[in-house]
């Protein structure tokens, strides 16, 4: 726990987690969108490259552009998504606001931008062959007393185990600034088949429940999330 102290008071309360902390690289922003009723994803394919145009000129550094289309059993007609922004200032953020209001976004879709953009932290890497992922999240709250720095532990002895699965992942933190307590824990696999590839070699390994029941004693989480990604810059 960060612990607050008085302008005359000694720093006693300075804890574990105020010497660990992820090495945050970007941000990343949310836009949660529903496309009109007018339109459908064919609008929204014949609009992206406009938008990459736009963007491109910026020639900003540390940037990515991605489009989540959430995977859900059953699902026929796909009228959310995500648009999500991986920036290093507000500035590139902005743009990103002037260009979709210049190319008229939002006659094709209503969006809401997250109020608080999360810092973004790359645990383990990958280089994948093409643009398209499947990503899973999943959003926790750390239980009292316990922070990155304790859950960190849990982390490594993960990337550690994952040297024993043949299948090629990232795994990504996003934090917001406050509250502290609550993360979001992301996986992102080559394909839909990968992950279920992943799942199986995974469940054989004694390891897996081990990280199971230590991740339970320091947070707890709500059902993950499934989504196609796209990445267009």
């Amino acid at each position: 726990m960060f612990v607050s102290c008085g302008r005359d008071q000694p720093n006693v309360g300075i804890s574990f987690g105020d010497f660990i902390k992820p090495n945050y690289s970007t941000l990343v922003s949310f836009k949660y969108c529903t496309l009109k009723p007018s339109h459908s994803l064919n609008s929204l394919e014949s609009f992206i490259p406009s938008l990459i145009e736009r963007l491109s000129k910026e020639n900003a550094d540390n940037v990515e552009v991605f489009f989540y289309f959430p995977v859900r059993p059953s699902q026929t007609d796909i009228s959310e998504f995500n648009l999500v922004l991986h920036h290093s200032n507000q500035q590139f953020l902005d743009k990103t606001n002037d260009a979709l209001k210049a190319l008229q976004f939002s006659n094709i879709a209503d969006c809401q931008l997250e109020q608080e953009s999360k810092n973004f932290s790359k645990l383990k890497s990958d280089t994948f062959a093409t643009t398209e992922t499947l990503v899973e999240t999943m959003t926790c709250d750390y239980l009292q007393n316990y922070n990155f720095a304790t859950l960190n532990l849990v982390f490594e002895q993960l990337i550690s185990a994952l040297a024993d699965v043949s299948i090629g992942l990232e795994l990504h933190y996003l934090e917001t600034a406050s509250p502290k307590q609550t993360f979001q824990w992301r996986t992102v696999f080559p394909s839909a088949e990968d992950r279920a590839s992943f799942l199986e070699d995974w469940r054989l390994l004694q390891v897996s429940s081990e990280m199971q029941d230590l991740l339970a004693e320091q947070a707890t989480c709500g059902e993950s999330e499934l989504f196609k990604s796209y990445k267009i810059i």
